[in-house]
C-alpha cells in the first residue's frame, strides 16, 4: 500500500499514513516491511493507528507505528507491506 504522510511522534515513532483501509487489528503487533523507490527495504514492528482528519465531515485515515524509524527511513514513494505477528507482547 502507498504510503502518503509521514509524521515523527517523539517518544513512540514514526507513523504512517496510507490511504487504504485494512482489516488488520488495532493493538496488536505487525510486521511491517518499508519498500523504498531505490529499491531497498527496511523492516520494523507496527502498530495500527487511526488518524481523524478534521473537514467539514470527519474522515478516518489509517496510519501505522513503525518501531524504531525516522522520516529518512521512509522517503516519498514508499510502499508498505504488513503481516500480523506471531509474536506478541
Amino acid at each position: 500500500m502507498e504510503i502518503i504522510d509521514t509524521f515523527q511522534i517523539t517518544g513512540r515513532g514514526l507513523a504512517v499514513a496510507v490511504e487504504e483501509t485494512t482489516e488488520l487489528p488495532v493493538g496488536k503487533k505487525l510486521l511491517a516491511v518499508v519498500n523504498r523507490p531505490d529499491g531497498r527495504s527496511v523492516s520494523a514492528d507496527a502498530y495500527k493507528e487511526w488518524l481523524l482528519q478534521r473537514n467539514s465531515q470527519p474522515v478516518e485515515k489509517e496510519a501505522f507505528l513503525l518501531m524504531g524509524l525516522s522520516k529518512s527511513d521512509v522517503p516519498p514513494g514508499s510502499k508498505l507491506q504488513l503481516s500480523i505477528s506471531t509474536v506478541q507482547t
